[in-house]
Order: structure tokens, then sequence, then C-alpha cells
């Protein structure tokens, strides 16, 4: 599923691709991914416009299309981008394809069909109404402190729920806790300063690193949990096999030896 890494890479690709091309059509293949729109409305909004430039805050990616107007992009589980130069053929898991008058395009991927698509006016009016917490790359030390302190409730949790803060998903709420040595179920309001202070920092290390080696998982150091989220995996550390439970809703891996509960 993408998560903040993944969308910030998307962000960049389509920035790398994608700006200052006039759009000649839209086409949509699957409605089911519009949110609050229809196909031709869609298309009768931004035909003729160019995309201007990108923002995202957690997993969503937001770009902007013209004065008040802003294409937003959920990525759900499965959705991705892919530049078409010229004729070449579009996925056929294509959702909605943003067609260019130099016979390039833009493709919506999304294989199960759980992004969005949509269009917005003003970004800061949409983040205020989804009830969506500071982006997990931007928020500061203190903000990062205080949402922890006054929140109840599993650490890991707190740090999936995008309310709160936006951008972490399973996997990297994982490697997060990881690297802090810190167990996924620990009370968050029992952290101690310092406790918190790790933590930050390795929210931060653990996003950073993963949008600088591209989000590719081969890449990944030896040293992370990560790819050995499994039932035979075991811990970079210690060799201990890992353990796994339900924690926020969610599966967590974690190693009982290396990560302590607080």
């Amino acid at each position: 599923m993408p998560e903040l890494p993944e969308v910030e890479m998307s962000k960049r690709y389509l920035d790398s691709t994608s700006l200052h091309q006039r759009i000649s059509n839209v086409e949509v293949h699957d409605s089911y991914v519009l949110e609050r729109i229809s196909a031709r409305e869609l298309g009768r909004r931004l035909r003729g416009r160019r995309f201007q430039k990108s923002e995202r805050h957690g997993k969503h990616l937001f770009v902007r299309a013209g004065d008040e107007l802003w294409l937003r992009l959920h990525f759900g589980m499965t959705g991705a981008l892919e530049y078409l130069k010229h004729d070449k053929v579009a996925p056929k898991t294509a959702r909605v394809i943003f067609r260019f008058s130099n016979s390039c395009a833009l493709a919506f991927d999304d294989q199960r069909k759980f992004g969005e698509v949509g269009l917005i006016e003003n970004v800061e009016k949409f983040l205020r109404t989804r009830g969506l917490g500071p982006d997990a790359l931007e928020i500061s030390f203190p903000g990062f402190k205080a949402i922890l302190s006054k929140h109840r409730g599993a650490t890991k949790a707190i740090l999936l729920n995008q309310q709160l803060i936006a951008g972490i998903g399973n996997l990297y709420a994982d490697e997060i806790l990881f690297r802090a040595r810190m167990h996924p179920a620990s009370e968050a309001a029992r952290l101690r300063d310092k406790d918190l202070a790790r933590l930050f920092r390795a929210t931060r290390q653990v996003l950073a690193k993963a949008i600088a080696l591209k989000t590719d998982f081969n890449r990944l150091p030896k040293s992370w949990l990560l790819t050995r989220r499994e039932k035979r995996g075991r811990c970079p550390r210690c060799g201990r096999a890992l353990q796994s439970a339900t924690i926020g809703g969610r599966t967590s891996w974690f190693c009982a030896h290396c990560q302590k509960r607080i």
C-alpha cells in the first residue's frame, strides 16, 4: 500500500514528466475511483488546462491545474502513476488517463480500485475538512511530542492515525518502532521525553531513507525489519524469531527481545 515515501516518489515522478503540458482530454475508464465528480465534469474542468505544480500531504497528492483548481489523487492500496510517451498503450487497469496535446498521457493505474481521483478548490480547506493531521515529515518535535503525550492507546495505533499524523502506514510504522527499539503496544501516554525523541528521530530517518532509496525494497539496509515481516522472519539485530500481533486493527511485526514494552 502506498505510504508517504511512495506518494512522495509519485509526486516527483509527476513533476518530472507531466507538468506544463496542455490537457487535451480526460478518459475515465472506471468511474468507481472518482470522488464527488462525474467523468464528464472532470474532463470539462480540466480540458485545456495544464498541471502547474504538485504538493503532497501525508498519503494525498494535489496537482494544481489553475487558479482555485486542484486535482486530488489518493492511491489507496494499489494506485500508481504511469507516463505514456506518444502512443504507448495504457495499462489494462488504468482507471483515468489524462491525455496531453503532445500525444503523451498520464495514467492513474489502480488494480484494486481503492484509490480516489477528484477536484478541489483549496488544499488547506480539504485538509481541515478531512481532519488530517500534520505531515509526518513536516511535523516538529514539539508538535509530535504534544500529539503522543495527550492521546491514550498503543503507540503504533497513534502513528497510524491519519487524523493525528498523516502519512505513516503499517509497513513503515513497524520499521519506525523497530528503529526506536519500542514495542508497538507501548502506551503512548507513558512515553518519556527521551522515548519520544528517539521515536521522532526514527520516524524522520525511516521515511527519509525510504525516499532516498526510491522506495526500492531491494535496496533497503539489511539492518531493517521491513523485508523480514513474515512467519519465518528473524530479527536483523539479535536473530530471534519475529512475533506478530494485531495492534490498532493492523498486523504488527516486532522483536519481543529488542523492542521493550513501555
